[in-house]
């Protein structure tokens, strides 16, 4: 197939009246897709490979579903190539790349939030539209290359991470801050300004950012008309630093903390890239009474 490509396009460029390359291939299962950039020789991925990638869903009309830019903390997903759920599925589009490759897979609304997104279609989508999938293939990884990177990085992390909580912690301390060390968090909170202390099954509205010792941030509703709440120990509602933060507090109190990385998101969003290993979390608290 890939020499078949090759071949087209250099008789394009040769005889430009010819028409003969498709805009579009078609795998077996009838999946429609387009290269953007498309490399000569490479690896090509197998079931049960990590992908990493930069990757895109968007509507025909240009909607952003998802971007891999905007939600990671690197810009890159890593997938887990399992095998195909249906024919025409995005896994038979995976096996048609090499490592560098970059392409648009077109796939049924249907199809993409029932099986995919395990979501029912938006009002907005019609059924039959065309989603567009739209990535650049980075690197592949077999699972034994995959669990041979992570744990040579994980020989790293702790230490790393002990580094950067060290010098936030100690940047706190040398600006007069109070620092509390609370079941592995540490926090810097303000004078309460009630006796309202926060307990387990409390609904408490915050306004809040968060972010990385590098500044970056990954959530901030600082600016919205409106606080975030939260049912105080209730599992799936905070991270279990936030918890332990939040029960430390009164209503009505501001705080600084810092949450190690054991005690932030899951494992499933630093291995996907969502979120960087090793790396604690930065928040900037204010309860409303």
């Amino acid at each position: 197939m890939r020499n078949l490509i090759f071949f087209l396009l250099g008789a394009l460029a040769l005889t430009a009246c010819d028409s003969s390359t498709p805009e579009f291939y078609y795998t077996k299962g009838n999946l429609k897709y387009k290269y953007h950039d498309i490399v000569e020789d490479g690896k090509v991925p197998a079931v049960g490979d990590y992908l990493t990638v930069y990757i895109d869903y968007r509507t025909v009309d240009g909607g952003v579903i998802y971007s891999s830019i905007n939600t990671t903390y690197n810009d890159k997903q890593v997938i887990h190539l399992g095998k195909p759920k249906i024919d025409g599925g995005i896994e038979e589009g995976f096996a048609q790349l090499m490592e560098g490759d970059s392409v648009t897979f077109y796939i049924a609304a249907e199809k993409f939030y029932k099986y995919y997104l395990q979501k029912d279609v938006p009002k907005e989508i019609e059924a039959d539209d065309e989603i567009l999938i739209t990535l650049r293939l980075l690197k592949i990884e077999t699972p034994k290359e995959y669990e041979n990177r992570i744990a040579e990085e994980e020989e790293i992390c702790d230490l790393e991470e002990f580094v950067k909580i060290d010098s936030v912690v100690n940047s706190w301390k040398e600006a007069g801050e109070t620092v509390e060390e609370v079941s592995g968090i540490y926090l810097v909170k303000s004078i309460p300004t009630t006796t309202d202390t926060i307990k387990y099954g409390d609904i408490v509205s915050v306004f809040y950012k968060g972010y990385y010792p590098n500044q970056k941030e990954f959530y901030n509703n600082l600016e919205a008309s409106h606080p975030d709440d939260f049912k105080v120990g209730v599992e799936g509602q905070t991270i279990e630093g936030l918890k332990i933060a939040f029960l430390k507090m009164t209503k009505g109190q501001s705080a600084k903390a810092i949450v190690p990385s054991y005690l932030g998101f899951s494992d499933q969003a630093i291995a996907s890239g969502q979120v960087p290993p090793c790396t604690p979390l930065i928040f900037e608290l204010n309860i409303q009474e």
